[in-house]
């Protein structure tokens, strides 16, 4: 025990020691990512390390003590050091977190319990855990350092009743990566967070934009989340880019931002980047945080059915009352409790969550349900039971009391008993949305585990000479697998698009989602195309309102769909709407389209929003995924291929087989018009024009690849051409024999089996903006067609008004 003393360095509690100090940075946004190596630092280093980190430090249980060091609001402790008078006009201060709190609900003896005694650790409490670690884990003479104790803390009785009660903060954040696999996964990944944040900067992901606006709103009373410059907004951003980018099916969901905010906190960035990867992978079920959140939405039942048997008189409560428990409860589970209760309570959950697994969130929920549930009986008011059920988890103020009701309600409740749930209450789930056929086979279920992009690490020239430029797969078995995973993954995501017109547009309910993979079906594409196109409809949407003045002109309101009579005039079209017809400048609406199918909002994504982000967020990474599989190196220097460089070669080598006509034809199109009077493009011809039309507008945004492979998919789903585009692409022998390997999608007649995927997707009606992830000024272009069309007017004495 002396010598844990020694390790221990025993004084006085003078705050919590960081053991870390910075290595390499990354620049990204002109910001830096601190990389941490602390694995050779003792357990319990001196607290004097934390003047090596930074000038200032928090006195022990005052503002911002239990924050990592390097998360310290550097700006704020130096205002508030100055003066004692700055602090002493200010209604409010600080606590051990960086969290607000009103001066009024200080520490005075009607205080909650929680604001009332300081967070200070317990030198005991600490010197036991030391001896835990040394003893059990330290097979070496010498001082104990982190990278002598194992990656993963091997499970006992022992471990799990010194969680139970409480792990001392100074040494919480190495234990949580132990205890959760975090630091496992870290260390066996083939990829490390620097590649992975620099791929995410790299790649303009779709969630980026909602990233931001969420920033701001995650911790917004917290000094280190309160601003735009607040030391943990740019983590906060990297971390989540980085989660949206390594999990595509999932990409942005708010949850993640509060949990991954209330981690970084504590945890150096990189450390809770792995953190937050355990917890999606491992600790929660696979489709958590989908779009769908079927996860989460099993796991409520499952929650209410337990209820049913371990608090029925709530049950009666909730039954008579008619309350649905889940509009409550979902955001708890979302959040693992981050959200929800108080940051101490939130500690010694986590503590719990990251050993026993996710069995906690319905432990300690019954348990908090089960500490209300005398005074929600006896309440007769809907509204009221309502908002105590709310006030829940704030109401929690001692931890060690609800684990003691916890364990008394759910204290034979296993990980087996409620995987078991789980799946039964996912397949019923899926089988409502359309996704399964037989809920009661487990076959029928999707694969339990998350696409997850990988980085490989770049190879040595020498031994690409050696070995050559293998794809990666030891087998063919391997390439099975893979191939029917990325049939898989593209399947769901055109269901996903289906289900949006269905649920937004009553018309699509009767629409078949189901493939056709008959040789019938597969031989009349081309017809079909020709025969639709002939015989489409002429429509567009209006831009702006415009109002009706005159007994000849049409009016309409933004978005409004007009059936056009006549183009005649460049400037002034004559249209139908709602049984009346006139003209209105052209310039006020925007054509669509339609290929004789009628216009539908929920493909429109000035409309509906969602609609982009299925199609830009969800389908075109798998179908790009499709294309990357079995894609060759374009040099022996160069790293993996880009689909979209075999999509413009192709599209070149399909045009120049006749490049006479083809040209012609296209320069006549542009000029006259003549597609949009009746002349019908072949698929190729469609395909030569949007792959030039995007270089055209995105190389002058310097737009990377993937976006403009993104924008290119947007508009073979607007023209109905994917199928056939994929057919045009797979029948270019000579360039497909150059970009992809024989075992590849293109080259193998499983393209067919995708062909018919896409052809699903014909039914539905899109218009997707070409140009949504470049950047512009939607006001500045708003305001340039009214000047341009009030010049106009102007110009040839049609009227004037003040537009």
């Amino acid at each position: 025990m002396d010598f844990a003393k020694s390790v221990l360095g025993l004084g006085s509690p003078t705050g919590y020691s960081s053991r870390r100090v910075h290595a390499e940075t990354l620049s990204e946004d002109d910001e830096d990512i601190p990389v941490t190596v602390g694995e050779g630092l003792s357990v319990f280093t001196s607290p004097d390390i934390m003047s090596v980190c930074t000038d200032l430090s928090p006195v022990p249980g005052g503002s911002f003590s239990a924050l990592t060091p390097s998360m310290w609001p550097q700006d704020i402790m130096m205002r508030l050091s100055q003066s004692d008078d700055v602090a002493g006009q200010l209604d409010y201060r600080y606590d051990e977190f960086g969290f607000k709190v009103e001066e009024e609900d200080g520490p005075e003896e009607n205080s909650s319990k929680l604001l009332s005694i300081p967070f200070v650790e317990d030198p005991q409490h600490r010197l036991k855990w030391t001896a835990y670690l040394e003893f059990t884990h330290n097979n070496e003479v010498g001082d104990l350092t982190w990278d002598k104790i194992e990656s993963h803390l091997p499970r006992s009785e022992k471990l799990r009743l010194m969680i139970r009660q409480g792990i001392p903060h100074s040494v919480r954040p190495q234990i949580w990566m132990r205890t959760s696999g975090a630091l496992e996964k870290k260390l066996k990944s083939e990829t490390d967070y620097k590649m992975i944040v620099k791929a995410s900067s790299n790649d303009h992901l779709m969630t980026s934009k909602q990233i931001e606006k969420d920033l701001l709103r995650t911790m917004p009373s917290n000094a280190c989340f309160c601003n735009i410059n607040s030391t943990g907004i740019p983590r906060l951003r990297r971390v989540l880019r980085a989660l949206a980018w390594l999990y595509p099916d999932i990409g942005y969901c708010q949850g993640t931002g509060m949990i991954a905010g209330s981690l970084l906190l504590f945890m150096e960035e990189e450390d809770a980047f792995w953190m937050m990867c355990t917890i999606i992978e491992d600790i929660l079920p696979a489709s958590y945080y989908s779009s769908t959140l079927l996860g989460v939405q099993a796991d409520q039942r499952v929650l209410r059915e337990l209820i049913v048997n371990c608090l029925p008189d709530l049950d009666s409560v909730l039954k008579e009352h008619d309350i649905e428990l889940s509009l409550i409860t979902l955001h708890w589970f979302l959040t693992i409790f981050a959200s929800v209760v108080h940051i101490r309570v939130l500690l010694r959950l986590w503590d719990l969550l990251f050993y026993e697994g996710s069995v906690v969130l319905f432990q300690m929920t019954l348990g908090m349900l089960h500490m209300k549930e005398g005074e929600l009986v006896k309440l007769e008011n809907s509204a009221q039971i309502f908002n105590i059920l709310s006030d829940v988890p704030g109401d929690v103020q001692d931890v060690d009391v609800l684990l003691e009701q916890s364990l008394k309600v759910a204290s034979s409740l296993s990980d087996v008993w409620v995987d078991a749930q789980r799946r039964r209450h996912l397949a019923y789930l899926m089988a409502d949305q359309g996704a399964i056929v037989n809920p009661e086979s487990a076959r029928n279920l999707p694969k339990q585990h998350i696409t997850k992009r990988q980085l490989q690490r770049s190879k040595s020239l020498m031994s690409m000479m050696i070995w050559g430029d293998k794809d990666g797969f030891d087998s063919d078995k391997a390439k099975n697998i893979h191939q029917t995973e990325l049939l898989v993954d593209l399947r769901d995501a055109i269901l996903q698009i289906g289900r949006h017109f269905q649920s937004i547009d009553p018309k699509n309910t009767k629409v078949n989602i189901q493939a056709d993979y008959s040789m019938e079906s597969h031989a009349k594409d081309l017809d079909n195309y020709v025969s639709v196109a002939r015989h489409r409809r002429r429509r567009a949407k209006a831009l702006l309102d415009f109002e009706r003045h005159d007994d000849d002109e049409l009016g309409f309101r933004k978005n409004d769909i007009i059936t056009i009579i006549s183009q005649k005039d460049d400037h002034c079209w004559i249209g139908e709407l709602n049984g009346l017809r006139g003209w209105f400048p052209a310039k006020f609406v925007e054509l669509l389209d339609e290929r004789s199918k009628s216009y539908s909002l929920a493909g429109d994504d000035t409309v509906v929003e969602t609609i982009t982000d299925i199609v830009r967020g969800v389908f075109c990474p798998a179908l790009k995924a499709v294309f990357e599989h079995g894609l060759k190196r374009s040099s022996i220097l160069g790293g993996p291929g880009h689909p979209w460089l075999f999509i413009e070669e192709a599209a070149t080598k399909e045009v120049e087989k006749d490049f006479e006509s083809v040209y012609s034809r296209l320069v006549l199109c542009k000029t006259y018009r003549l597609d949009e009077d009746g002349k019908v493009l072949t698929p190729e011809e469609i395909l030569y024009r949007a792959v030039h039309a995007v270089n055209l507008t995105h190389d002058s945004v310097h737009a990377q690849m993937d976006v403009k492979f993104r924008s290119l998919i947007c508009c073979g789903l607007n023209e109905q051409v994917l199928h056939l585009w994929l057919e045009t692409l797979c029948s270019c022998v000579e360039v497909i024999e150059k970009w992809y390997q024989p075992w590849s999608f293109m080259r193998s007649p499983g393209w067919v089996q995708i062909k018919c995927e896409l052809r699903v997707l014909t039914q539905f009606a899109f218009n997707l903006s070409l140009d949504w992830e470049l950047p512009r000024n939607k006001r500045r272009m708003v305001e340039d067609i009214k000047r341009n069309v009030g010049d106009m007017l102007i110009k040839y004495h049609l009227f004037s008004w003040d537009l």
